[in-house]
């Protein structure tokens, strides 16, 4: 069963990235959420070209160690970062990691729930 960590600040955020690097974080806290904040921890550290190739390499090297190695789509990572990139390239630095990925949360939870058109 998934579980979230709160991600409320960017210090959480901050935590659940060093994990996720170090191969420590549970598998069960590997969700989209965790997916998404990291995304944008990556992009705002690297850029988007950095962060692909960060997450890439990262990701793979998470779930091997998870026993999945056939479980990273680089068509699915490379869009998902893109649209990251493209919604917090316009806040200043005033705006917090922890703030973007409550933002991003909202608005792909606002399209899952969209009816589709008729």
């Amino acid at each position: 069963m998934k579980q979230e960590f709160p991600l409320t600040d960017d210090a959480e955020i901050e935590r659940l990235v060093r994990d996720f690097e170090a191969l420590t974080l549970p598998r069960a806290n590997w969700t989209h959420r965790a997916h998404l904040a990291v995304g944008v921890y990556y992009v705002r550290h690297w850029g988007l070209d950095g962060a692909l190739q960060r997450m890439r390499e990262r990701i793979q090297a998470y779930n091997l160690a998870c026993g999945d190695p056939a479980g990273y789509s680089e068509t699915v990572t490379a869009t998902y970062l893109r649209s990251i990139a493209a919604d917090i390239s316009r806040d200043d630095r005033t705006v917090t990691m922890a703030e973007q990925v409550a933002r991003l949360e909202r608005r792909c939870l606002l399209n899952v729930r969209r009816p589709a058109p008729s």
